[in-house]
């Protein structure tokens, strides 16, 4: 694609009625002054946030138990996994709660007939979401929230083509098998990624990347890699060649050195600078606005990608319809006045030092006690080279034996029990900062004089500041996402595109209870175009499912007590949401299909005598509490129905 530059035009300003006030021409654009626009803005950016990145390596350290300089052979030096088992159990629990189930999310439709289009989308949004291992790369954006305070992700287009090779039958050989060879598409659809937070900048000032005008993303490619998308003809051929000429600077090779000594030696670019014949290139990418006498063909709106500093791959338009910076971020714990918000290394960065640093003068002081100094008189002739500690050991010495001649020096051990308080007080101010309790959330269970209802009282507690992380994350990250795909899928979709079922949805319509045709869901254009906003599912789903569970249980017996709601509930429906809060496998196999009990339909039949229940008219009796029939129980226990054309009620 060629980055040659249209001639100068007139454009409108956008927002201006009237006539029009004309913005200032877009005429042609030096490289140069491209250069010193994203140069100048990325610096700036950089410089901006520079007090917050230096503090990077330390999270990280403390995080993986690393320590900075060597110690002394015979001093303790342990790092106690306070910070690890928080961002850990936080994690799984966030990555299970918003990625581990079916559907990811779903979306609801706005008029009744609207639901078959709304879950559609549900199902397409949702496998690709699984087609691009979200849950692998959520198990990094979470993790990268929790140790630097925000993570960020890119979100974009993906399209694998590759020549390969296949078995198939020989259309004119019936029986026989031939090698054919051509270009196999691997993956088309919506991907996203996670994106280094050292190498992202957002215009200084703003607090969320849909209010900022610009972002810039750097990362690393081989030559070759460029070379492949210069064929493809995403950036131009002329600045490819002047890019061979163009190493990388001696600024972007200290800003490489920088990031290096932040993420230890196991970096990209350290590697691509240690392979064999590699040619590593940074590549840096503008998106946003940019004044309009440096628009070219009047879109303010672009991408500009800069290649070691110093030349300009390409500059275009923002290629995507929905025209917004592709990137999103989440923080677990938002500071109200900046981009980068709170994360759980930065909570117990100084008390999980300060545990540190007690466990290991409590070694120091334990190793002294089980293998003292000893002191020994010079005139008595021992040979201190034999003198250790072993049983049986015999020392001889020249002249009487007493405490004169040789003693062990026992150091006060009277602080010592102090300090496996202060540890457990640092721990427990730990979890009290971030949210995460040992004994209600990281799975360690109730104490032995708990009781099982003062333990969920407390685990519900508990639960309360972690879901609202949950639904920060769900509605911060999780539902855009998915705006997003769906946004991507308007645009580059191919259509009609057939989409599969997952899971027990797929067997069972949640709505009607009746078999789902086994044919694969297919999407066309009228599917994508109406504006459904995405709702992710998955936190008030997972969170507290121990609560859940006894709440479903006191639900159950409540309608049961109840004739008018024993026959208003879908009973089905009822059954599949108490199987899945226990996690119980093949629902389907438990339930009856197609055989709907009775007593979903208020109304639908006579009531059987002494069963009290309200009737269709409004001079109904009304309902008492006598004891249920017989027939009823028995419908209800066996699934059986009494009146098997009597359709679900809707939910």
């Amino acid at each position: 694609m060629s980055t040659s530059y249209w001639q100068t035009k007139a454009v409108v300003a956008p927002g201006v009625g009237g006539g029009g006030l004309m913005a200032p021409e877009a005429g042609k654009v030096s490289d140069d002054t491209l250069l010193d626009l994203v140069n100048s803005r990325c610096r700036h950016a950089e410089d901006h946030y520079r007090s917050h990145f230096a503090k990077f390596a330390r999270w990280y350290d403390l995080y993986r138990g690393f320590q900075n300089g060597r110690s002394q052979n015979f001093r303790n030096n342990i790092h106690l996994p306070f910070l690890f088992s928080v961002a850990q159990s936080d994690v799984a629990r966030k990555v299970q709660t918003s990625f581990g189930g079916w559907p990811i999310v779903t979306f609801s439709g706005y008029a009744p007939e609207d639901a078959a289009i709304a879950r559609k989308n549900e199902v397409l949004i949702s496998s690709q979401m699984k087609d691009c291992n979200s849950f692998v790369k959520a198990v990094d954006f979470f993790l990268t929230a929790n140790l630097y305070g925000t993570a960020v992700a890119r979100v974009g287009w993906k399209k694998v083509v590759r020549k390969e090779q296949w078995r198939t039958m020989d259309p004119n050989e019936p029986g026989r098998e031939v090698v054919v060879e051509g270009e196999a598409t691997r993956f088309d659809g919506p991907d996203w990624s996670v994106v280094d937070p050292l190498d992202f900048v957002l215009q200084p000032g703003k607090r969320r990347i849909e209010d900022a005008a610009w972002c810039a993303q750097r990362y690393y490619l081989d030559i070759d890699q460029v070379y492949d998308k210069v064929q493809a003809g995403e950036w131009d051929r002329a600045a490819f060649l002047k890019l061979k000429e163009s190493p990388v600077s001696g600024t972007a090779e200290g800003e490489m050195n920088q990031r290096m000594s932040v993420y230890r030696n196991w970096n990209e670019y350290q590697a691509l600078k240690q392979e064999k014949f590699a040619k590593p290139v940074e590549i840096r990418e503008y998106w946003g606005t940019v004044p309009y006498d440096m628009a070219p063909d009047g879109m303010a709106n672009r991408v500009i990608v800069v290649a070691n500093g110093r030349v300009v791959l390409s500059n275009q338009p923002n290629p995507f319809f929905h025209g917004k910076l592709p990137f999103l971020a989440f923080s677990p714990m938002p500071d109200p006045h900046y981009f980068h918000g709170v994360g759980k290394c930065e909570v117990g960065e100084k008390m999980q030092v300060t545990a540190n640093r007690f466990a290991n003068q409590k070694l120091d002081a334990l190793d002294l006690f089980i293998d003292p100094v000893f002191l020994v008189q010079r005139q008595a002739g021992i040979d201190t080279t034999n003198l250790f500690m072993r049983a049986g050991r015999v020392i001889g010495v020249d002249g009487p034996v007493d405490e004169s001649v040789i003693r062990p020096l026992i150091p006060d051990l009277s602080g010592l029990q102090q300090s496996y308080a202060e540890i457990q007080q640092l721990w427990g101010w730990i979890q009290q900062g971030t949210g995460n309790s040992e004994n209600e959330t990281m799975g360690t269970g109730a104490g032995s004089r708990s009781t099982a209802r003062e333990y969920l009282g407390r685990q519900e507690a508990a639960l309360t500041r972690l879901m609202l992380e949950a639904r920060l994350a769900e509605e911060g990250f999780v539902e855009p996402l998915a705006d997003l795909f769906r946004a991507l899928d308007r645009q580059y979709l191919t259509l009609p595109h057939e989409v599969q079922i997952l899971g027990s949805a797929s067997v069972i319509n949640p709505v009607t209870g009746l078999p789902m045709p086994q044919e694969p869901v297919v999407i066309d254009l009228s599917d994508l175009h109406p504006e459904y906003r995405a709702r992710a599912v998955g936190a008030t789903q997972q969170l507290g499912k121990g609560v859940r569970q006894q709440n479903l249980i006191s639900v159950m017996q409540a309608m049961s007590a109840n004739p008018v709601m024993l026959q208003s509930v879908n009973w089905s429906n009822f059954a599949r949401q108490i199987f899945n809060a226990f996690d119980m496998p093949n629902i389907d196999e438990l339930l009856v299909v197609g055989q709907v009990p009775a007593v979903n339909q208020v109304g639908a039949n006579p009531p059987s005598p002494g069963v009290g229940a309200a009737q269709s008219g409004p001079a109904g009796p009304a309902p008492t509490t006598e004891p249920l029939s017989p027939e009823l129980i028995g419908a209800m226990q066996g699934g059986q129905a009494q009146n098997p054309t009597a359709p679900l009620m809707g939910p």
